[in-house]
């Protein structure tokens, strides 16, 4: 993903689009309000867990905070695709640990692949 600033020479980071000096963790750039992008970088794993340990392995992966989707698969064949926002908590979690929950009493072994950004 390319980013819409640059380090000039002097350390500093510059808007592609004005050239204007950006403030240190700006979103936008004040000149001309172009949207500044931290470069991120996105790394997919996969775990292979029982039935039995899935519920864990998902709800440890969600607290640690840094993923964008997790995937359940058994035999290469999708059983849940779960987008993850920044802020998913509370209310919102119970049903999706409910669905993970509900697949974990039907498979015995699955793969987990977890899309998790770097930044």
């Amino acid at each position: 993903m390319p980013s819409s600033w640059e380090v000039g020479d002097d350390g500093r980071m510059y808007c592609r689009i004005c050239s204007a000096a950006l403030q240190e963790n700006a979103n936008f750039c004040s000149k001309c309000g172009a949207r500044v992008r931290l470069q991120e970088r996105t790394v997919v794993e996969e775990f292979q867990v029982s039935g039995r340990e899935l519920v864990r392995k998902v709800e440890e992966l969600i607290h640690e905070g840094n993923i964008r989707r997790i995937v359940i698969r058994q035999s290469g064949r999708v059983l849940l695709d779960i987008p993850l926002a920044v802020a998913l908590v509370g209310a919102v979690l119970a049903p999706v640990l409910a669905a993970v929950g509900a697949v974990a009493a039907v498979v015995t072994n699955c793969t987990v692949s977890v899309e998790r950004v770097e930044r």
